[in-house]
């Protein structure tokens, strides 16, 4: 049975399922014992399992929530008066970042990204900002035309986009070809707070949808007062930590809307 817990396991890790590994790690020998495993989807149900059903059937209620946190936790349940400890692990594949944009904040942007164990994607348009000399950590530098690139790329949500070009139009096209693909975990772009003004307004009058718009953090990152590159590469992974973790971000884009900015 554990073969095939683990073939399954590996099946969900290659197609990017969420799901939960559970593993007993205080049982009985006889009902449930220490080591039996468990794998279930996303909202819970069972896909392989090596514990009883009634064991099971106590646990029901907590995976979707367990799974949804994103943290692994203990349950404690008791079935006939013994105690049992089950050990609950979300599975989630693993965050993408992609940066567009190979300028002076992607650099320190991709090694912090790196020390967060995000997979790392870096797109310019210029060979000489998107080599793999210049960003040995990404796992991946494309040098391509930033329209084509988008179109091509695989947006899931587990995916984060920062678009931090080298100019306005840049931005612009990054920002405008993003919000056209399938919803992402999160999109920033950089920019001061009248040039995002700006810039959203030129997508409103192309006919941009303003709930697409609302999806936008923009200006980025969180209000640390940054002003290195080294400062806001921080402050964007900061943001995007927090929007991991709580499906939000009270950062420089909050500031923005709460001081209601305008041209």
């Amino acid at each position: 049975m554990k073969k095939k817990i683990y073939e399954r396991l590996n099946s969900m890790i290659d197609s990017k399922e969420i799901g939960a590994l559970g593993t007993v790690v205080r049982g009985s020998s006889d009902i449930c014992p220490t080591g039996s495993k468990f794998l279930v989807d996303e909202t819970g149900h069972n896909l392989v399992k090596e514990i009883k059903e009634p064991i099971f059937a106590m646990l029901k209620d907590f995976l979707p929530e367990i799974i949804k946190d994103k943290k692994p936790k203990v349950i404690q349940v008791v079935f006939d008066g013994v105690p049992y400890e089950i050990f609950i692990d979300p599975i989630y594949p693993q965050e993408r970042l992609i940066i567009f944009g190979g300028g002076h904040i992607a650099l320190p942007l991709v090694s912090i990204a790196k020390l967060l164990d995000y997979q790392v994607t870096v797109i310019d348009d210029r060979p000489s900002f998107a080599s793999p000399d210049r960003f040995p950590q990404a796992d991946n530098v494309l040098c391509q035309d930033f329209t084509k690139a988008i179109r091509e790329a695989s947006f899931d949500r587990n995916t984060y986009i920062i678009i931090i070009t080298r100019g306005h139009q840049h931005d612009k096209t990054c920002l405008e070809e993003s919000l056209k693909q399938p919803q992402p975990a999160y999109i920033g772009m950089i920019g001061s707070k009248r040039k995002v003004y700006s810039l959203f307004q030129e997508l409103r009058l192309s006919g941009c949808d303003e709930d697409r718009l609302d999806r936008v953090y923009a200006p980025i990152g969180l209000d640390i007062g940054a002003q290195t590159p080294e400062e806001i590469a921080l402050s964007i992974m900061a943001e995007v930590v927090m929007v991991n973790h709580y499906g939000f971000s009270r950062g420089l884009k909050m500031k923005q809307e709460e001081e209601k900015v305008g041209c």
